[in-house]
């Protein structure tokens, strides 16, 4: 704000906050969670029973789908697409400021990700526009319930999506349309939804019996 403020009126003022942080401590790496803890503990079945019914679909979401809270919280009916040859669902800035233009993306639907979405076609009304309660309510819940890995939380299942793509070799083009990222290159068209499929299906986890 201080140097916008600035150069609008072109000012000479020297930038007081610039170089301004705070010493010691580390960075601030997320840690993912290990692919097979999400498998056999975060999806036994009833493990997210603690949860309300909006609330652990959208953890079964992220975690099939690694999206960010706030796009599993913002989908609306004309974003979730099941009538599709491939189910899919349209991140879109509904109300709000997506994080980056890249965010801009469809994701096909698997596993999990299909089953809850299924059971809620027009999306997550209890959370909409609402992540900061939705992520207090899921973090509390997850560690009181689970044995959680040290230093990890619900935007650690992200970071586990991205391992996952990884580890089936996926192409870099393919990985950074579904995590939402920009790419490092100049962007040449879009991966179909067939694409997408294809390594999707390659990640996914067994769904529990129930949701």
């Amino acid at each position: 704000m201080f140097r916008s403020v600035t150069k609008v009126h072109r000012l000479t003022c020297k930038e007081d906050f610039s170089g301004l942080r705070i010493a010691g401590g580390e960075d601030g790496v997320r840690l993912a969670f290990p692919k097979e803890w999400v498998q056999d503990t975060l999806l036994a079945e009833g493990a997210l029973d603690s949860l309300n019914d909006e609330a652990r679909a959208i953890v079964y979401l992220i975690a099939e789908c690694g999206l960010r809270l706030s796009e599993a919280c913002n989908l609306k009916r004309h974003t979730i697409v099941l009538d599709h040859e491939i189910p899919h669902i349209r991140i879109r800035p509904e109300g709000c400021v997506l994080k980056t233009a890249p965010s801009i993306r469809d994701i096909p639907l698997v596993g999990v990700a299909l089953m809850v979405m299924r059971a809620h076609p027009v999306g997550f009304p209890r959370y909409f526009h609402k992540n900061a309660q939705a992520s207090a309510v899921i973090n509390k819940s997850l560690a009181n319930n689970l044995s959680l890995p040290e230093n990890r939380t619900l935007y650690s299942l992200r970071h586990t999506f991205k391992d996952r793509l990884t580890d089936v070799a996926c192409l870099d083009n393919v990985s950074h349309r579904l995590m939402g990222h920009k790419l490092p290159t100049p962007r040449y068209g879009e991966p179909s939804l067939e694409t997408k499929l294809f390594w999707l299906q390659k990640t996914a986890f067994v769904p529990p019996g129930r949701i």
